[in-house]
């Protein structure tokens, strides 16, 4: 499904839900006494709590071109959510200096976060400007959807603490039972083919 025609209904369910929650992110942090920081935690939330559906429409089957839509709009919201946290962590909190965010992070977690940066963005690139089947690009974009979430698996669940802890599990879980609907209707579907070449063969 490449040749999508992204609808105003599809647009908005969409924006929305980013906009409010990006603002609330944005104005929250107005409270605290490092804004900053807390601009920088609160916009990983919303990051992640947009990847959640965009995981989601990828894994389940029967992508219709309504619900790859769907998909590139929350996996592109769900990335500029993200850049916001990246500008406030890499070029307001460490100062745009890359050897400090090495230095702090360390090489691990630092050059996980850099290669997310890049390849989310150069995969939403190619979402929107790739419109013809391509398998290279079909096998990169499964890596980077098994990839990104692991990343912010380890972030959010065996790293950190409080909300974003609650988002991460909330992440897998979504991912667990999208991969068990797929799965269901995968053997389903092969039963009814065989069934159909028993029977009718």
């Amino acid at each position: 499904m490449n040749s999508r025609n992204i609808t105003l209904g599809q647009f908005a369910a969409t924006f929305i839900p980013f906009g409010l929650l990006l603002v609330l992110a944005l104005m929250a942090a107005e409270t605290a006494l490092d804004l900053p920081s807390q601009r920088m935690i609160y916009s990983i939330w919303v990051s992640q709590a947009l990847v959640i559906p965009a995981l989601c429409l990828y894994i389940l089957p029967a992508r219709t071109q309504g619900r790859m839509n769907y998909w590139l709009l929350f996996w592109t919201f769900a990335y500029i959510a993200y850049l916001f946290h990246f500008y406030y962590a890499v070029i307001v909190h460490y100062h745009a200096s890359i050897p400090e965010v090495f230095q702090q992070q360390g090489i691990k977690i630092a050059g996980s976060n850099f290669l997310v940066t890049f390849w989310w963005g150069l995969d939403v690139l190619l979402a929107w400007l790739v419109r013809v089947d391509v398998k290279w690009i079909r096998i990169e974009r499964l890596l980077a959807n098994v990839f990104i979430p692991l990343v912010f698996f380890v972030a959010s669940v065996v790293i950190f603490r409080g909300v974003v802890h609650v988002l991460g599990y909330a992440m897998t879980a979504a991912i667990v039972i999208c991969l068990a609907v797929r799965i269901y209707a995968r053997m389903t579907g092969q039963r009814v083919s065989s069934n159909v070449e028993v029977h009718g063969g």
